[in-house]
């Protein structure tokens, strides 16, 4: 290496340690400056994506649970888990290149991406913020899904390994102007995924804002714990007794349902007795909110496969979870664990009962300018 890069490298190093990030890793002009370290963090090229590269950042704890993220669109691109003979298995739906995150069959997935600054839907793409109407792009059926075309998931975000409070993390950064999203304010976004020892992966969601604005953001991880082409043999339990009642354009209309039948995840039971049922409805699955109550450890639902002992055990301060069982996945869509069917996989999505700015008694998803405010989803993952 040479000295010009040697000073680069420790200027860049040391500006990182001044902000408290205790960052390891360091991308300049495209080139990828890494010192060992005992969390084995790494930067990687993954591919070109409309002719930017795109990087992966991996790191992982102590016995072996790694983790990876795409730079485009924050994507959570892996959870592997060790799986004997020092081989990992990844429990995530994931593609080989970045343009099949986005391709046409694809793009209504939203696989593994990061979504903000507002998830799911919001009613005609309008609110009121203060008093006043604010109007957001929209992208579906006249409404916003996923904060429009010009969300998170949109970008390429500026990363870095290295740690966060003691346990390997990677960082992203964004600062997304209101002129790009639509939404008010200029919102610096910081999102870190953290792997520590006890095999919690905690994604942590801050932004600021220079006006008042809206911030609700989630992951939208697609998970299949075992080894066979759908989770109808896995189990799915929630700590809900209620759900949105949902408008045909799957918006909610403010009201509350009971969980009964096909619905109810009060116990653990496999998934195919939750989906037989609904293979007659035109969803033929699930894309339903569910309002959960977090317990006092915050857990608000587990999914578990009995055939290989693995264990997502999903934790969460807000009180919705969205549940959306794969039903458009199908073998148009090639992931790097093979062809896509039905059912492939399962996305929990942790955050604020939707729409939730057109539904006070939701709760609060408002963001005051100057303030900062972290959004946090924890993956207890056991196997």
């Amino acid at each position: 290496m040479s000295h010009n890069n040697v000073l680069v490298k420790t200027v860049m190093a040391s500006l990182s340690l001044c902000l408290g990030l205790g960052v390891s890793q360091v991308i300049t002009n495209d080139k990828v400056f890494a010192e060992d370290t005992d969390n084995n963090g790494s930067v990687e090229k993954f591919d070109k994506y409309k002719g930017h590269q795109v990087y992966e950042y991996s790191v992982q704890n102590k016995s072996g649970l790694k983790i990876s993220v795409l730079n485009q669109g924050g994507t959570l691109h892996g959870i592997y888990v060790p799986n004997g003979n020092d081989d990992k298995q990844n429990i995530l739906l994931s593609f080989k290149h970045t343009k099949q995150y986005y391709s046409k069959n694809a793009q209504a997935l939203y696989v593994g991406q990061q979504i903000g600054p507002v998830g799911n839907r919001i009613r005609n793409g309008e609110f009121k913020l203060n008093g006043k109407k604010v109007s957001v792009p929209t992208n579906e059926n006249g409404n916003t899904l996923h904060s429009g075309d010009h969300g998170f998931n949109s970008v390429r975000w500026k990363g870095e390994t290295g740690t966060y409070e003691g346990n390997p993390a990677i960082t992203l950064r964004h600062t997304f102007s209101s002129k790009y999203t639509g939404f008010p304010g200029k919102i610096q976004a910081t999102t870190r995924y953290v792997v520590t020892d006890d095999n919690q992966v905690k994604v942590l969601m801050s932004a600021k804002s220079d006006k008042d604005t809206v911030f609700d953001p989630t992951i939208h991880a697609y998970f299949n714990l075992g080894q066979e082409k759908t989770i109808k043999n896995q189990e799915l339990t929630m700590n809900s007794t209620q759900r949105l009642k949902l408008n045909k354009e799957k918006v909610p209309t403010g009201k509350l349902i009971d969980n009964k039948g096909a619905y109810d995840f009060s116990e653990a039971k496999p998934l195919k007795d939750h989906l037989d049922p609904l293979m007659s409805t035109k969803e033929q699955g699930f894309d339903t909110m569910f309002k959960v109550n977090p317990d006092k450890d915050k857990q608000i639902a587990k999914l578990s496969d009995p055939k290989t002992d693995r264990s997502v055990t999903f934790l969460s301060e807000r009180n919705g979870l969205v549940v959306y069982s794969g039903n458009a996945i199908d073998k148009k869509l090639t992931f790097e664990s093979g062809k896509g069917h039905q059912h492939a996989a399962i996305a929990l999505e942790p955050q604020t009962l939707p729409d939730a700015v057109n539904h006070p008694s939701f709760g609060d998803v408002s963001l005051k300018s100057g303030d900062t405010k972290t959004k946090e989803i924890t993956y207890q993952i056991d196997y």
